[in-house]
Protein backbone atom coordinates (compact mmCIF):
# COMPACT_ATOMS: atom_id res chain seq x y z
CA UNK A 1 0.00 0.00 0.00
CA UNK A 2 1.33 3.43 -0.95
CA UNK A 3 2.07 5.94 1.78
CA UNK A 4 -0.83 8.22 0.84
CA UNK A 5 -3.19 5.22 0.91
CA UNK A 6 -2.36 4.21 4.49
CA UNK A 7 -5.60 4.22 6.43
CA UNK A 8 -5.85 6.68 9.30
CA UNK A 9 -6.81 5.20 12.68
CA UNK A 10 -10.54 5.17 13.49
CA UNK A 11 -10.61 4.04 17.10
CA UNK A 12 -8.91 5.01 20.34
CA UNK A 13 -6.99 1.72 20.40
CA UNK A 14 -5.74 2.24 16.85
CA UNK A 15 -4.51 5.74 17.66
CA UNK A 16 -2.86 4.40 20.80
CA UNK A 17 -1.11 1.56 18.96
CA UNK A 18 0.21 3.95 16.31
CA UNK A 19 1.40 6.26 19.08
CA UNK A 20 3.34 3.41 20.67
CA UNK A 21 4.98 2.60 17.32
CA UNK A 22 5.97 6.25 16.84
CA UNK A 23 7.36 6.52 20.37
CA UNK A 24 9.44 3.39 19.88
CA UNK A 25 10.81 4.90 16.65
CA UNK A 26 11.67 8.05 18.60
CA UNK A 27 13.57 5.96 21.14
CA UNK A 28 15.52 4.20 18.40
CA UNK A 29 16.53 7.43 16.70
CA UNK A 30 17.39 9.32 19.88
CA UNK A 31 20.99 8.08 20.03
CA UNK A 32 21.77 9.26 16.48
CA UNK A 33 19.33 11.99 15.38
CA UNK A 34 17.65 14.16 18.02
CA UNK A 35 15.52 16.04 15.51
CA UNK A 36 14.13 12.92 13.87
CA UNK A 37 13.52 11.41 17.29
CA UNK A 38 11.58 14.49 18.38
CA UNK A 39 9.39 14.38 15.29
CA UNK A 40 8.42 10.81 16.17
CA UNK A 41 7.73 11.80 19.79
CA UNK A 42 5.49 14.60 18.56
CA UNK A 43 3.49 12.17 16.39
CA UNK A 44 3.17 9.79 19.32
CA UNK A 45 1.94 12.62 21.56
CA UNK A 46 -0.69 13.61 18.98
CA UNK A 47 -1.88 10.01 18.70
CA UNK A 48 -2.18 9.60 22.48
CA UNK A 49 -4.26 12.79 22.57
CA UNK A 50 -6.48 11.49 19.78
CA UNK A 51 -6.90 8.19 21.60
CA UNK A 52 -8.10 10.08 24.67
CA UNK A 53 -10.37 12.27 22.56
CA UNK A 54 -12.18 9.13 21.43
CA UNK A 55 -11.95 7.35 24.77
CA UNK A 56 -11.15 9.69 27.72
CA UNK A 57 -10.60 6.73 30.07
CA UNK A 58 -8.19 4.76 27.88
CA UNK A 59 -5.85 3.68 30.69
CA UNK A 60 -2.83 3.02 28.48
CA UNK A 61 -3.01 6.44 26.81
CA UNK A 62 -3.57 8.13 30.18
CA UNK A 63 -0.37 6.47 31.39
CA UNK A 64 1.73 7.12 28.30
CA UNK A 65 0.76 10.76 27.73
CA UNK A 66 2.33 12.37 30.84
CA UNK A 67 5.17 9.84 30.84
CA UNK A 68 6.14 10.85 27.29
CA UNK A 69 5.84 14.56 28.12
CA UNK A 70 8.16 14.09 31.10
CA UNK A 71 10.61 12.06 29.01
CA UNK A 72 10.75 14.81 26.38
CA UNK A 73 11.34 17.37 29.14
CA UNK A 74 14.21 15.27 30.52
CA UNK A 75 15.81 14.65 27.14
CA UNK A 76 15.35 18.03 25.47
CA UNK A 77 14.82 20.70 28.17
CA UNK A 78 16.65 19.56 31.28
CA UNK A 79 19.72 18.45 29.34
CA UNK A 80 21.65 21.70 28.78
CA UNK A 81 23.76 20.12 26.06
CA UNK A 82 20.73 20.03 23.76
CA UNK A 83 20.24 23.31 21.90
CA UNK A 84 16.66 23.36 20.61
CA UNK A 85 17.45 25.99 17.98
CA UNK A 86 19.84 23.49 16.38
CA UNK A 87 17.06 20.98 15.71
CA UNK A 88 15.89 21.15 12.09
CA UNK A 89 12.34 20.59 10.78
CA UNK A 90 10.87 20.39 14.29
CA UNK A 91 8.74 23.55 14.32
CA UNK A 92 5.45 21.71 14.99
CA UNK A 93 6.91 19.90 17.98
CA UNK A 94 8.83 22.87 19.40
CA UNK A 95 5.80 25.17 19.09
CA UNK A 96 3.57 22.65 20.87
CA UNK A 97 4.22 24.33 24.22
CA UNK A 98 0.80 25.48 25.40
CA UNK A 99 -1.29 23.70 28.04
CA UNK A 100 -1.46 20.02 27.18
CA UNK A 101 1.32 20.30 24.61
CA UNK A 102 4.41 18.16 24.18
CA UNK A 103 6.70 20.80 25.71
CA UNK A 104 5.59 21.87 29.17
CA UNK A 105 7.22 23.21 32.30
CA UNK A 106 7.58 21.02 35.36
CA UNK A 107 4.52 22.29 37.31
CA UNK A 108 2.38 21.58 34.23
CA UNK A 109 3.86 18.11 33.91
CA UNK A 110 2.98 17.35 37.54
CA UNK A 111 -0.58 18.45 36.82
CA UNK A 112 -0.61 16.23 33.71
CA UNK A 113 0.27 13.16 35.77
CA UNK A 114 -2.27 14.10 38.44
CA UNK A 115 -5.00 14.65 35.83
CA UNK A 116 -4.49 11.18 34.34
CA UNK A 117 -4.60 9.54 37.77
CA UNK A 118 -7.69 11.53 38.76
CA UNK A 119 -9.47 10.50 35.53
CA UNK A 120 -8.87 6.83 36.28
CA UNK A 121 -9.98 7.24 39.88
CA UNK A 122 -13.18 9.11 38.99
CA UNK A 123 -14.07 6.52 36.36
CA UNK A 124 -13.76 3.70 38.88
CA UNK A 125 -10.57 2.35 37.33
CA UNK A 126 -8.26 2.66 40.33
CA UNK A 127 -7.01 -0.86 39.75
CA UNK A 128 -5.51 0.27 36.42
CA UNK A 129 -3.16 2.73 38.14
CA UNK A 130 -0.01 0.65 38.18
CA UNK A 131 2.98 1.13 40.45
CA UNK A 132 5.02 2.55 37.56
CA UNK A 133 2.42 5.32 37.28
CA UNK A 134 3.02 6.26 40.92
CA UNK A 135 6.80 6.08 40.48
CA UNK A 136 6.84 8.31 37.39
CA UNK A 137 4.61 10.85 39.11
CA UNK A 138 6.89 10.88 42.16
CA UNK A 139 9.92 11.42 39.93
CA UNK A 140 8.21 14.32 38.18
CA UNK A 141 7.54 15.94 41.55
CA UNK A 142 11.17 15.28 42.51
CA UNK A 143 12.24 17.28 39.46
CA UNK A 144 9.83 20.05 40.47
CA UNK A 145 11.28 20.06 44.00
CA UNK A 146 14.79 20.35 42.57
CA UNK A 147 13.66 23.35 40.50
CA UNK A 148 12.01 25.01 43.49
CA UNK A 149 15.01 24.46 45.76
CA UNK A 150 17.25 26.26 43.26
CA UNK A 151 15.54 29.48 44.39
CA UNK A 152 16.42 30.14 48.04
CA UNK A 153 13.30 32.29 48.49
CA UNK A 154 11.26 29.09 48.32
CA UNK A 155 13.13 27.72 51.35
CA UNK A 156 13.40 30.76 53.60
CA UNK A 157 9.83 30.40 54.84
CA UNK A 158 8.25 26.97 55.14
CA UNK A 159 4.56 26.27 55.80
CA UNK A 160 1.78 24.06 54.52
CA UNK A 161 0.97 26.79 51.99
CA UNK A 162 4.50 26.96 50.58
CA UNK A 163 4.77 25.53 47.08
CA UNK A 164 7.90 23.52 47.88
CA UNK A 165 6.20 21.92 50.89
CA UNK A 166 3.16 21.00 48.79
CA UNK A 167 5.44 19.44 46.17
CA UNK A 168 7.38 17.47 48.79
CA UNK A 169 4.15 16.15 50.32
CA UNK A 170 2.86 15.05 46.91
CA UNK A 171 6.18 13.44 46.03
CA UNK A 172 6.23 11.55 49.34
CA UNK A 173 2.66 10.42 48.80
CA UNK A 174 3.37 8.96 45.35
CA UNK A 175 6.61 7.29 46.44
CA UNK A 176 4.67 5.78 49.38
CA UNK A 177 1.99 4.44 47.02
CA UNK A 178 4.71 2.95 44.86
CA UNK A 179 6.35 1.29 47.88
CA UNK A 180 3.03 -0.16 49.01
CA UNK A 181 2.42 -1.63 45.54
CA UNK A 182 5.91 -3.02 44.97
CA UNK A 183 6.04 -4.57 48.43
CA UNK A 184 2.79 -6.38 47.70
CA UNK A 185 4.24 -7.72 44.46
CA UNK A 186 7.55 -8.77 46.02
CA UNK A 187 5.85 -10.49 48.96
CA UNK A 188 3.49 -12.32 46.61
CA UNK A 189 0.36 -10.93 48.25
CA UNK A 190 -1.29 -10.17 44.92
CA UNK A 191 0.18 -12.78 42.60
CA UNK A 192 3.36 -14.76 42.02
CA UNK A 193 6.23 -12.46 41.00
CA UNK A 194 7.80 -14.00 37.88
CA UNK A 195 10.52 -11.37 37.73
CA UNK A 196 11.44 -10.97 41.36
CA UNK A 197 15.03 -9.81 40.80
CA UNK A 198 13.94 -6.97 38.51
CA UNK A 199 11.32 -5.85 41.01
CA UNK A 200 13.82 -5.96 43.88
CA UNK A 201 16.22 -3.79 41.89
CA UNK A 202 13.41 -1.38 40.93
CA UNK A 203 12.43 -1.08 44.60
CA UNK A 204 16.03 -0.39 45.60
CA UNK A 205 16.32 2.31 42.94
CA UNK A 206 13.12 3.91 44.24
CA UNK A 207 14.64 3.99 47.75
CA UNK A 208 17.77 5.62 46.29
CA UNK A 209 15.70 8.28 44.52
CA UNK A 210 13.71 8.89 47.70
CA UNK A 211 16.90 9.51 49.68
CA UNK A 212 18.19 11.80 46.93
CA UNK A 213 14.96 13.78 46.86
CA UNK A 214 15.12 14.40 50.61
CA UNK A 215 18.83 15.27 50.39
CA UNK A 216 18.04 17.82 47.65
CA UNK A 217 15.72 19.58 50.06
CA UNK A 218 17.99 19.59 53.12
CA UNK A 219 21.08 20.63 51.14
CA UNK A 220 19.44 24.04 50.69
CA UNK A 221 18.26 24.48 54.30
CA UNK A 222 20.58 26.73 56.29
CA UNK A 223 19.16 26.87 59.85
CA UNK A 224 18.22 24.37 62.54
CA UNK A 225 14.78 25.92 62.83
CA UNK A 226 14.04 25.24 59.16
CA UNK A 227 15.48 21.74 59.48
CA UNK A 228 13.16 21.03 62.42
CA UNK A 229 10.19 22.31 60.42
CA UNK A 230 11.05 20.16 57.42
CA UNK A 231 11.67 17.13 59.63
CA UNK A 232 8.01 17.17 60.65
CA UNK A 233 7.16 16.66 56.98
CA UNK A 234 9.83 14.13 55.99
CA UNK A 235 10.85 12.03 58.99
CA UNK A 236 8.00 9.52 58.90
CA UNK A 237 8.65 8.92 55.21
CA UNK A 238 12.38 8.47 55.80
CA UNK A 239 11.63 5.83 58.45
CA UNK A 240 9.52 4.04 55.86
CA UNK A 241 12.34 4.18 53.30
CA UNK A 242 14.91 3.07 55.90
CA UNK A 243 12.80 0.06 56.80
CA UNK A 244 12.31 -1.00 53.18
CA UNK A 245 15.97 -0.36 52.33
CA UNK A 246 17.03 -2.59 55.22
CA UNK A 247 14.78 -5.40 53.94
CA UNK A 248 16.16 -5.02 50.42
CA UNK A 249 19.77 -5.09 51.65
CA UNK A 250 19.18 -8.71 52.72
CA UNK A 251 17.21 -9.70 49.62
CA UNK A 252 20.06 -10.19 47.14
CA UNK A 253 19.91 -6.92 45.19
CA UNK A 254 23.59 -7.14 44.25
CA UNK A 255 26.66 -5.51 45.75
CA UNK A 256 26.81 -2.51 43.37
CA UNK A 257 23.18 -1.54 43.97
CA UNK A 258 23.57 -2.12 47.70
CA UNK A 259 26.55 0.26 47.75
CA UNK A 260 24.54 2.92 45.88
CA UNK A 261 21.73 2.49 48.38
CA UNK A 262 24.11 3.03 51.31
CA UNK A 263 25.66 6.09 49.62
CA UNK A 264 22.23 7.62 48.97
CA UNK A 265 21.25 7.11 52.61
CA UNK A 266 24.55 8.65 53.73
CA UNK A 267 23.89 11.63 51.46
CA UNK A 268 20.45 12.14 52.99
CA UNK A 269 21.83 12.03 56.53
CA UNK A 270 24.71 14.36 55.69
CA UNK A 271 22.47 16.92 54.02
CA UNK A 272 21.00 17.97 57.39
CA UNK A 273 24.38 18.88 58.94
CA UNK A 274 25.25 22.54 59.52
CA UNK A 275 28.87 22.19 60.72
CA UNK A 276 31.71 21.20 58.40
CA UNK A 277 33.63 18.88 60.75
CA UNK A 278 30.44 16.95 61.48
CA UNK A 279 29.76 16.75 57.75
CA UNK A 280 33.21 15.27 57.13
CA UNK A 281 32.76 12.77 59.96
CA UNK A 282 29.38 11.70 58.61
CA UNK A 283 30.80 11.01 55.16
CA UNK A 284 33.66 9.00 56.69
CA UNK A 285 31.34 6.89 58.86
CA UNK A 286 31.06 4.06 56.30
CA UNK A 287 34.65 2.94 55.77
CA UNK A 288 33.71 0.29 53.22
CA UNK A 289 32.43 3.01 50.87
CA UNK A 290 35.38 5.40 51.04
CA UNK A 291 37.25 4.02 48.03
CA UNK A 292 34.21 4.09 45.72
CA UNK A 293 34.21 6.74 42.99
CA UNK A 294 30.43 7.18 43.24
CA UNK A 295 30.75 7.98 46.94
CA UNK A 296 33.66 10.36 46.38
CA UNK A 297 31.74 12.31 43.72
CA UNK A 298 28.59 12.62 45.81
CA UNK A 299 30.58 13.60 48.90
CA UNK A 300 32.36 16.34 46.91
CA UNK A 301 29.00 17.60 45.62
CA UNK A 302 27.69 17.56 49.19
CA UNK A 303 30.63 19.70 50.32
CA UNK A 304 29.95 22.25 47.58
CA UNK A 305 26.25 22.31 48.56
CA UNK A 306 27.31 22.91 52.18
CA UNK A 307 29.09 26.12 51.12
CA UNK A 308 26.29 27.24 48.80
CA UNK A 309 23.48 26.77 51.33
CA UNK A 310 24.91 29.59 53.43
CA UNK A 311 26.34 31.92 50.82
CA UNK A 312 23.27 31.99 48.59
CA UNK A 313 21.23 33.50 51.43
CA UNK A 314 23.86 36.06 52.40
CA UNK A 315 25.42 34.12 55.28
CA UNK A 316 29.10 34.18 54.29
CA UNK A 317 31.48 31.63 55.75
CA UNK A 318 34.58 32.95 57.56
CA UNK A 319 37.40 33.28 55.00
CA UNK A 320 39.82 31.03 56.92
CA UNK A 321 37.15 28.37 57.39
CA UNK A 322 36.21 28.57 53.73
CA UNK A 323 39.86 28.21 52.73
CA UNK A 324 40.03 24.99 54.76
CA UNK A 325 36.81 23.67 53.21
CA UNK A 326 37.88 24.50 49.65
CA UNK A 327 41.31 23.03 50.27
CA UNK A 328 39.72 19.78 51.43
CA UNK A 329 37.42 19.85 48.40
CA UNK A 330 40.39 20.41 46.08
CA UNK A 331 42.13 17.36 47.55
CA UNK A 332 38.96 15.31 47.08
CA UNK A 333 38.74 16.27 43.43
CA UNK A 334 42.42 15.54 42.78
CA UNK A 335 41.83 11.97 43.98
CA UNK A 336 38.72 11.74 41.83
CA UNK A 337 40.70 12.98 38.81
CA UNK A 338 43.26 10.20 39.19
CA UNK A 339 40.56 7.57 39.63
CA UNK A 340 38.73 8.77 36.52
CA UNK A 341 41.93 8.81 34.46
CA UNK A 342 42.64 5.22 35.48
CA UNK A 343 39.05 4.20 34.67
CA UNK A 344 39.24 5.88 31.28
CA UNK A 345 42.59 4.31 30.42
CA UNK A 346 41.21 0.89 31.37
CA UNK A 347 38.08 1.44 29.24
CA UNK A 348 40.16 2.52 26.24
CA UNK A 349 42.56 -0.39 26.71
CA UNK A 350 39.76 -2.97 26.90
CA UNK A 351 38.01 -1.40 23.88
CA UNK A 352 34.57 -1.55 25.49
CA UNK A 353 31.76 -1.56 22.95
CA UNK A 354 28.96 -0.01 25.01
CA UNK A 355 27.90 3.17 23.23
CA UNK A 356 28.78 5.90 25.73
CA UNK A 357 31.10 4.29 28.29
CA UNK A 358 34.21 6.21 27.21
CA UNK A 359 32.26 9.36 26.34
CA UNK A 360 30.62 9.45 29.78
CA UNK A 361 34.01 9.15 31.49
CA UNK A 362 35.44 11.94 29.31
CA UNK A 363 32.54 14.26 30.13
CA UNK A 364 32.76 13.50 33.84
CA UNK A 365 36.52 14.12 33.85
CA UNK A 366 35.96 17.45 32.06
CA UNK A 367 33.40 18.44 34.70
CA UNK A 368 35.90 17.61 37.43
CA UNK A 369 38.61 19.70 35.77
CA UNK A 370 36.18 22.62 35.52
CA UNK A 371 35.11 22.26 39.14
CA UNK A 372 38.75 22.17 40.25
CA UNK A 373 39.43 25.31 38.20
CA UNK A 374 36.50 27.07 39.88
CA UNK A 375 37.75 26.01 43.32
CA UNK A 376 41.29 27.25 42.72
CA UNK A 377 40.01 30.57 41.40
CA UNK A 378 37.70 30.89 44.39
CA UNK A 379 40.55 30.14 46.78
CA UNK A 380 42.76 32.74 45.10
CA UNK A 381 40.21 35.48 45.77
CA UNK A 382 39.69 34.81 49.48
CA UNK A 383 40.67 37.50 51.97
CA UNK A 384 43.34 35.51 53.83
CA UNK A 385 47.12 35.73 53.98
CA UNK A 386 47.62 32.28 52.49
CA UNK A 387 45.24 33.09 49.61
CA UNK A 388 47.06 36.31 48.79
CA UNK A 389 50.42 34.54 48.88
CA UNK A 390 49.12 31.78 46.61
CA UNK A 391 47.00 33.91 44.31
CA UNK A 392 49.19 33.82 41.20
CA UNK A 393 49.86 30.08 41.49
CA UNK A 394 46.18 29.27 42.05
CA UNK A 395 44.99 31.39 39.13
CA UNK A 396 47.58 29.77 36.85
CA UNK A 397 46.36 26.38 38.08
CA UNK A 398 42.80 27.40 37.28
CA UNK A 399 43.68 28.30 33.69
CA UNK A 400 45.68 25.09 33.23
CA UNK A 401 42.83 22.97 34.56
CA UNK A 402 40.46 24.61 32.07
CA UNK A 403 42.94 23.86 29.28
CA UNK A 404 42.97 20.22 30.44
CA UNK A 405 39.18 20.17 30.23
CA UNK A 406 39.38 21.51 26.68
CA UNK A 407 41.93 18.87 25.67
CA UNK A 408 39.84 16.00 27.06
CA UNK A 409 36.59 17.37 25.62
CA UNK A 410 38.10 17.01 22.15
CA UNK A 411 38.98 13.34 22.64
CA UNK A 412 37.00 10.76 20.73
CA UNK A 413 34.17 9.11 22.64
CA UNK A 414 34.57 5.92 20.61
CA UNK A 415 33.03 4.67 17.39
CA UNK A 416 29.72 3.94 19.12
CA UNK A 417 29.38 7.29 20.85
CA UNK A 418 25.79 8.55 20.71
CA UNK A 419 24.81 12.02 19.55
CA UNK A 420 23.99 12.75 23.20
CA UNK A 421 27.55 11.86 24.20
CA UNK A 422 28.97 14.12 21.50
CA UNK A 423 26.72 17.01 22.50
CA UNK A 424 27.69 16.66 26.16
CA UNK A 425 31.39 16.73 25.25
CA UNK A 426 30.75 19.89 23.20
CA UNK A 427 28.91 21.39 26.17
CA UNK A 428 31.85 20.73 28.49
CA UNK A 429 34.12 22.24 25.86
CA UNK A 430 32.03 25.44 25.78
CA UNK A 431 31.91 25.62 29.60
CA UNK A 432 35.70 25.43 29.84
CA UNK A 433 36.32 27.74 26.87
CA UNK A 434 33.98 30.46 28.14
CA UNK A 435 35.64 30.45 31.56
CA UNK A 436 39.08 30.62 29.97
CA UNK A 437 37.98 33.51 27.76
CA UNK A 438 36.93 35.46 30.85
CA UNK A 439 40.11 34.72 32.78
CA UNK A 440 42.29 35.65 29.80
CA UNK A 441 40.37 38.85 29.06
CA UNK A 442 39.24 37.82 25.57
CA UNK A 443 36.93 40.14 23.62
CA UNK A 444 33.40 39.38 22.45
CA UNK A 445 34.79 38.87 18.97
CA UNK A 446 37.06 36.20 20.43
CA UNK A 447 34.07 34.59 22.13
CA UNK A 448 32.36 34.32 18.77
CA UNK A 449 35.33 32.46 17.35
CA UNK A 450 36.21 30.31 20.37
CA UNK A 451 32.83 29.44 21.92
CA UNK A 452 30.49 30.25 19.05
CA UNK A 453 28.25 33.24 18.46
CA UNK A 454 25.11 31.18 19.05
CA UNK A 455 26.40 29.50 22.19
CA UNK A 456 28.36 31.92 24.37
CA UNK A 457 25.27 33.86 25.61
CA UNK A 458 23.96 30.69 27.28
CA UNK A 459 27.34 29.90 28.83
CA UNK A 460 27.80 33.47 29.99
CA UNK A 461 24.41 33.47 31.67
CA UNK A 462 25.21 30.30 33.61
CA UNK A 463 28.71 31.43 34.62
CA UNK A 464 27.29 34.82 35.61
CA UNK A 465 25.47 33.12 38.47
CA UNK A 466 28.83 32.10 40.00
CA UNK A 467 30.06 34.77 42.39
CA UNK A 468 33.71 33.96 41.64
CA UNK A 469 33.45 35.02 37.99
CA UNK A 470 31.38 38.20 38.40
CA UNK A 471 34.46 40.39 38.71
CA UNK A 472 35.55 39.28 35.22
CA UNK A 473 32.40 40.62 33.56
CA UNK A 474 33.38 44.29 33.60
Amino acid sequence: MKKDQIKEPDTADEFYDRGVDSEESGDRWFSSDLAKSLRFYYRAHQDYLNALRLNPVNADALYNLPRLEFEVYTKYIKDESVILDDLENCADALNDNKAGGLFQDIPSLCRSFEASIQTLQQSGNDSLIGMDFYYNTAMCYYEYIDTLCADTQNIESLSSETEVVKAIERCIMFFSKYFFSIRSVISGENEKDDDLQTDLESAANACIESYRMIATVYETIFSQQLIDTMSLITDEFILQVDSFAEELSHAGIGETLLQSLKIAKLSERSSRILEFESLTQAWRSEESLNSLLEKQLIEASSTRSFIDKFETVGLPINADVKWAILNALSIQYRKITEALREDMAEAEKSQVLESDIISTKICLLCSVFIERADIDLERSLLDTDVARESQEVLQNNSRNLLRNALIYSKKSGGIRESIGGKLTRKKRQREAAMRLCLLEGKTQEDWNQIVGERYWPQELQIIGELETYKRYFS
